[in-house]
């Protein structure tokens, strides 16, 4: 579509730079997916982990459950799973989880446990409570979300995938979507790979004092490549960053939380997610704005801080979806360079995602911002 070619060059132009490589998007209005386009090896047909672009699309199912009066947000977890409260986490609530307050951010299921239930329940239940519940935002990139999952289960009787098809992805009949992928389906997913280098060390950047010496008895970082590409963990279908999909599918699920076409959720749930900031505490990865975190989504705001390294060519508006958005703008990115919002000024919804980890961290990120403005007023 013609309207879209400034968009579509920007994307070719940045796989031919090497700062992409497949990719996809797609554009919703008035309650449907009205663009989508692939990029590099992808086609309409390939589906992509969207990583941390899964927790509102989870989150949606619990704000279901609320509405059917099966939950609460002030629910503690151990009256739905009394074991959970081991190890101090007894005050923990399903509002706290929700807003990344629950006090456990840094706990990850291992390799050897992921692909269990039965597995991923005893190891929760042995996590430390590491910050006191609702003092501090502390975002939990995968914690929430595996004890969201069990809570899901004993509440529904279900596997937390298949409550999630069954309340919400079926209904709106969004069937590119699937969290928790048996292996016979993975054909149309594409590998996620890592691309660039960090151009300049950023510790020593901000602060002027070279990187403190690597700790030769510390485990080894996170993979998320490993964790995307691998069977097992997809299998298991990680609420927290673990969803495949395609573009359209997000995009037409953004729409749904504009219009509600089959009555999911009732008028007071939605305009609690998708308007009603309940966590404001300051956000350290956005140079200490606000966290203007909902029930499970972010919300844009207007605090418009930059990051500016000027040796290095850096300035940029630390915004979560960039400065072309309004500030009621709902929606949450991904790891890999995702990209998942609403605007309900002007009924647009948007999705973007690729199958790189760019490790030139503030490059991603800029790109990212010239990805949204050049898709938010291509439709303009």
């Amino acid at each position: 579509m013609a309207q879209f070619d400034r968009l579509d060059r920007l994307i070719t132009n940045l796989i031919a730079r090497g700062e992409l490589r497949d990719a996809q998007y797609a554009i919703g209005l008035d309650g449907a997916s009205v663009a989508t386009k692939a990029f590099g090896g992808a086609d309409l047909s390939s589906r992509f982990c969207i990583f941390s672009s899964t927790k509102p699309i989870f989150a949606s199912l619990l704000w279901r459950l609320i509405d059917q009066g099966r939950i609460s947000l002030d629910t503690r977890i151990v009256e739905v799973w009394p074991e959970f409260g081991h190890h101090g986490k007894d005050s923990i609530t399903l509002e706290h989880l929700l807003l990344h307050t629950a006090g456990i951010p840094s706990p990850m299921i291992t390799p050897e446990a992921v692909g269990s239930r039965e597995a991923r329940v005893r190891e929760i239940e042995q996590w430390p409570l590491e910050l006191e519940p609702g003092t501090a935002y502390t975002y939990h990139p995968f914690s929430a979300g595996w004890v969201l999952a069990e809570v899901v289960t004993r509440i529904t009787g279900m596997p937390h995938g298949e409550a999630l098809r069954s309340e919400i992805l079926e209904p709106l009949d969004i069937d590119r979507l699937e969290l928790g992928v048996r292996p016979e389906r993975l054909g149309d997913v594409r590998r996620i790979d890592y691309i660039r280098e960090a151009p300049f060390d950023v510790f020593e950047a901000v602060t002027g004092q070279p990187s403190p010496p690597a700790d030769p008895d510390a485990e080894e970082p996170f993979d998320i490549r490993g964790f995307a590409n691998d069977p097992v963990v997809i299998g298991a279908g990680a609420p927290g960053g673990g969803a495949i999909s395609n573009a359209a599918s997000v995009a037409t699920f953004y729409q749904a939380l504009l219009h509600n076409p089959a009555h999911l959720w009732s008028d007071e749930i939605l305009a609690d997610a998708t308007t009603n900031i309940r966590n404001t505490f300051p956000d350290g990865l956005a140079l200490g704005a606000p966290a203007n975190r909902t029930i499970g989504l972010i919300i844009a705001g207007d605090d418009h801080r930059r990051f500016s390294l000027p040796q290095h060519g850096v300035d940029l508006v630390m915004h979560p979806f960039g400065p072309a958005v309004s500030p009621q703008t709902f929606g949450h990115g991904g790891g890999g360079g995702q990209i998942a919002f609403a605007d309900p000024t002007t009924g647009v919804s948007f999705c973007f995602l690729s199958n790189v980890i760019d490790r030139d961290a503030f490059g991603a990120f800029q790109n990212q911002q010239d990805i949204i403005e050049a898709a938010v007023t291509s439709i303009m």
